[in-house]
């Protein structure tokens, strides 16, 4: 899988080195319809047609929606141009579409508390925020030694960052970055393992988020972005390589891709973390 996403009761799936988005009912798992995704040089992005009309140099890297405008984001690469498509979650007609200047690699998309788009990119130390409609809000640049992309990130309700970042040799950090007018500031939350994906927890207060990891620590944690972080794991053996996941708040679901399966746990949360 290398995509999910929850809107309106139904998940969307992506998988890997397919162009065709599955939706299935989220209550029976049930398929409800199939989405086939065509070259952005299109003007229809949703549309039925055979699989060998598809460009080998079309790739959809992530995607996510956005429950205030009832719409779905995809990011693609396509012939070296890296894009940001917006789609009616319920028609799946193209709203628009951007390319995200100054990066050719894989880009990985969230959704803010505010509904601005924000997008990471592999080789880019830059989280780029858009407005739903595809115009430049901002661009915050994180900089911490021995890290050259961003694999993903979100963003708080405060303004603060969450963001995976790649080091040189391949490994993955998570980090939380506060920007003042003073002097930004970069922390690294503790992991023995492998940061994969984030997923924010909750509306617009929220200053929580979900944290996917490889490794030695393999599993699911809910880390409270507080002075200092703290975290709570997922009580469960059953996660062994987490990687693309996605919150369900309404459902109180969290949706994990693991092995190839996507596996769904129904979270109970009483207490604050700190």
């Amino acid at each position: 899988m290398c995509a999910l996403t929850v809107l309106e009761d139904e998940l969307y799936v992506v998988r890997s080195s397919s162009h065709i988005i599955e939706v299935f009912d989220v209550e029976s798992f049930s398929p409800q319809r199939q989405l086939t995704t065509s070259s952005v040089q299109q003007r229809t992005l949703l549309s039925v047609m055979s699989l060998s009309h598809f460009s080998s140099s079309f790739t959809l890297t992530d995607m996510t929606s956005c429950r205030q405008h009832r719409c779905l984001y995809l990011a693609v690469v396509d012939h070296g141009t890296s894009m940001v498509q917006r789609l009616d979650g319920r028609t799946g007609h193209q709203v628009t579409q951007w390319a995200v200047q100054g990066t050719s690699s894989a880009v990985c998309l969230s959704v803010s508390t505010t509904f601005n788009v924000v997008v990471s990119c592999l080789d880019s130390l830059s989280v780029r925020l858009y407005t739903p409609l595809g115009c430049p809000v901002s661009e915050i640049s994180v900089q911490r030694p021995q890290i050259v992309g961003l694999a993903h990130a979100v963003q708080l309700s405060c303004g603060s960052l969450v963001v995976i970042g790649v080091t040189e040799s391949r490994s993955r950090l998570a980090c939380i970055y506060r920007h003042s007018t003073d002097t930004p500031d970069v922390m690294v939350i503790d992991s023995s393992g492998c940061a994969t994906h984030l997923s924010l927890v909750g509306g617009r207060a929220s200053s929580q988020v979900w944290l996917a990891e490889q490794g030695p620590s393999a599993g699911v944690r809910i880390v409270q972005v507080s002075e200092p972080p703290c975290s709570v794991k997922l009580p469960t053996q059953e996660l062994k390589e987490p990687d693309k996941m996605c919150w369900d708040d309404n459902a109180r679901r969290l949706y994990v891709v693991d092995r190839g399966l996507i596996k769904v746990f129904r979270v109970h949360m009483k207490y604050d973390l700190c």
